[in-house]
């Protein structure tokens, strides 16, 4: 455990350090969600009946928040390619750290980094247009649940493939498909019952997106939200078991 604390610090450390992925992963969805509310501040009020325009910048902040939890976890494999696999590889495996521990250290450092940038997206709508959280509870659970399930996706990535571009592109395109899916993209998907299936089962961007869209304050469907919280619980447990299978077979680079 000290080794895990140890090592997630220091990923922790040099991830706030770096401005370009800093002003990537914090600033860019920071200001996408900005702009995307003010251009449509009442739009989904006029269409859901809302009573203010903080309808809109509740679903933008969203929206913007889960779609980087999962774009944040590149910062996983980042790390995995440039030191597991590369010139300190051999330094690092002198040490007693076995792959699992590496990959939970930076997992975890990984982890912090999209808590503080979910907190980042939604807490400035929320102070500047009324961005509301909804039900407290399906709020920290789908974010704590999502931010864990990108780490997953980036350290199962890692262990797959073994070039780092590949990894790259897999990775993005992976995160653009699921946002794409879940109406994040402006293109159009369709409005029939398997694309409306797809956008709200489809993807683990979609059901963290829908439970807290759900949640009380823009739809108020709670039965609805915990199905979907209950499906990404499920999600996350699979994927732990297989990297933990995954990294249990890699114990060497």
């Amino acid at each position: 455990m000290n080794n895990i604390v140890l090592i997630s610090r220091h990923y922790l450390l040099r991830a706030l350090s770096d401005r370009v992925n800093c002003a990537l992963l914090l600033l860019l969805p920071l200001g996408l969600t900005m702009v995307y509310t003010a251009v449509n501040l009442n739009m989904f009020d006029l269409e859901m009946g809302g009573a203010t325009a903080s309808v809109s910048s509740t679903i933008f902040a969203a929206l913007f928040m889960v779609s980087f939890q999962f774009f944040s976890g590149e910062l996983v494999f980042y790390r995995i390619y440039e030191d597991m696999r590369g010139t300190m590889s051999n330094r690092l495996f002198m040490t007693p750290i076995t792959v699992r521990t590496f990959i939970g250290g930076v997992a975890a450092a990984s982890w912090v980094f999209n808590i503080v940038q979910a907190a980042l997206i939604f807490a400035i709508p929320a102070l500047i247009f009324g961005a509301n959280w909804g039900n407290p509870l399906v709020f920290i659970g789908v974010l704590l649940m999502i931010s864990v399930i990108s780490q997953l996706i980036g350290a199962l990535i890692s262990l797959v493939v073994p070039k780092f571009g590949v990894a790259k592109g897999i990775h993005a395109g992976l995160c653009f498909l699921m946002m794409g899916l879940s109406g994040g993209l402006p293109i159009p998907i369709g409005t029939n019952d398997v694309m409306i299936f797809i956008m709200q089962y489809g993807t683990p961007l979609g059901l963290g997106f829908q439970a807290i869209i759900n949640s009380g304050y823009v739809m108020d469907d709670m039965p609805q939200a915990m199905l979907n919280m209950g499906i990404l619980a499920c999600i996350m447990v699979v994927l732990a078991v297989i990297v933990a299978i995954l990294a249990k077979r890699r114990q060497t680079p």
